[in-house]
């Protein structure tokens, strides 16, 4: 664009205001999407092993030479990433699972942040880590008072005879309605305060919070919030985003935390959700970002089986017949929620849900991870199921998409032999199984709980 040329052609325009402050046109940035960036988000449930792929991109991406944007942009402290790089084992649950590698980590607008466990977690990292931490000035405050709110909303439930949730009980629920109701304080908000007072009456103010959660804002408490709030690196997301681009030697990598399964517009049952998007659409938007800014992408990653901590439908889950293949897995894999520490259910693939993740997201890279679990499963069953189909249990109908009331149907499962077949022939006859079932190629599969144990589809069939 020939700016000379155009103000030439606008001759007749006054570019001073008042002949004081003169219109400067190179402060009027184009739009240039990150050249590199890709998007990570799970399929089932959540804990799908989505921080290790994270881990793995962020370690491409340095490879490159490039300079990394490790971004999140919904959730809370409810997510739980577990990262194990040279031996050591890292459980990230506001914080993103390339923080080690990453040379500037965003918490984005969309997100529901308590700047005390921000900074006690952020401990956790290496001295010259911690300062790459930003924390977008538009994402809302969460504190004691939502977190009391949510476990009175799970009690009021269990005595209402109502089934429970099963929340992390971190406050995202009753914060993303107050956000709704716009009754929510921002980090923008708090340092638009002049004093802690000032601070602590934008809570007390909120005629949304019961007496029981005001109660939690003492004036101790308030200067606990009010002095992490001012020792966190607060900026404007939206220009740090795009001040990255213009550079053009970043990339960035989103992390989608919980799962498609888990998305309060498309999940389980429309109720047993959490409160934040899950798809890769929706974490970009509520992140600051376009999809335009992920050339590479998005990839979804499952388990080769499904697992799921919470409340709700899990219609796969294994039967009482099947306990011994649980215990089996629960030997190979710390089959715990890393936020909740609740033992997982665990159960068979779910090839329903997985196509339903992958027609949500329009993913070109599926990642399955636990491959080597799924290969030792001759072990202890001659037989792995997957399940391919849905009976509904009033009608006898069949149907092949992710129904929205769950309880009301029960897997069709298709089943594959293990019996005198070699781990790696089980692993190679499961893709193959799994991706007929799917209806998209499987572009990679982990063995292990490292970065380095990741392969590539061809690896399996050589």
């Amino acid at each position: 664009m020939d700016i000379a040329m155009q103000k030439q052609r606008l001759k007749d325009v006054n570019w001073t205001d008042n002949g004081k402050t003169e219109f400067d046109p190179t402060k009027v940035l184009q739009f240039k999407p990150f050249k590199y960036g890709c998007i990570v988000c799970g399929g089932h449930f959540g804990d799908e092993g989505k921080g290790k792929k994270v881990d793995e991109m962020a370690e491409y991406y340095k490879s490159l030479g490039l300079k990394l944007l490790s971004a999140r942009g919904q959730g809370s402290g409810n997510a739980g990433h577990t990262v194990k790089v040279n031996g050591i084992k890292y459980d990230f649950h506001y914080l993103t699972s390339a923080g080690l590698i990453a040379d500037c980590m965003l918490l984005g607008p969309g997100m529901l942040i308590d700047p005390i466990r921000v900074l006690k977690e952020a401990e956790k990292l290496p001295t010259e880590k911690r300062k790459i931490i930003k924390i977008s000035e538009r994402a809302m405050i969460v504190t004691d008072a939502e977190r009391t709110m949510d476990a009175w909303c799970e009690n009021w439930r269990n005595h209402a005879g109502k089934a429970i949730i099963g929340t992390t009980k971190s406050g995202v629920g009753p914060g993303v309605g107050i956000r709704g109701i716009r009754e929510h304080v921002t980090f923008a908000d708090a340092l638009a305060c002049k004093d802690v007072n000032e601070f602590r009456s934008l809570y007390l103010k909120n005629y949304l919070l019961p007496k029981e959660a005001k109660d939690i804002f003492t004036e101790e408490y308030a200067e606990k919030l009010w002095d992490a709030i001012h020792r966190l690196t607060i900026v404007d997301s939206c220009e740090l985003i795009s001040k990255y681009r213009q550079e053009g030697d970043w990339a960035v990598l989103l992390e989608i935390s919980q799962a498609i399964g888990l998305d309060p517009l498309f999940g389980n049952s429309g109720h047993f959700t959490t409160s934040t998007p899950c798809t890769n659409t929706g974490g970009v938007a509520f992140a600051g970002f376009t999809m335009e800014d992920f050339p590479e992408g998005s990839t979804i990653v499952f388990k080769g089986y499904a697992s799921k901590v919470g409340g709700g439908p899990f219609n796969t889950k294994f039967t009482s017949e099947e306990e011994h293949i649980k215990k089996y897995i629960q030997g190979e894999v710390d089959e715990v929620g890393v936020t909740s520490g609740r033992e997982r259910d665990l159960g068979w693939f779910d090839g329903v849900a997985a196509r339903y993740a992958v027609s949500l997201t329009g993913n070109a890279n599926i990642c399955i991870n636990c491959m080597d679990v799924i290969g030792g499963m001759g072990k202890v069953t001659g037989e792995i199921k997957v399940c391919f189909a849905y009976k509904n249990i009033h009608t006898g109908e069949v149907v092949y998409n992710w129904p929205y009331h769950l309880k009301c149907y029960e897997p069709l499962y298709v089943s594959l032999s293990t019996v005198g077949k070699k781990e790696e022939e089980v692993i190679r006859d499961y893709i193959e199984l799994l991706e007929t079932v799917i209806g998209r190629e499987i572009t990679e599969y982990g063995v292990g709980p490292s970065r380095e144990d990741f392969r590539k589809r061809e690896d399996a069939f050589k």
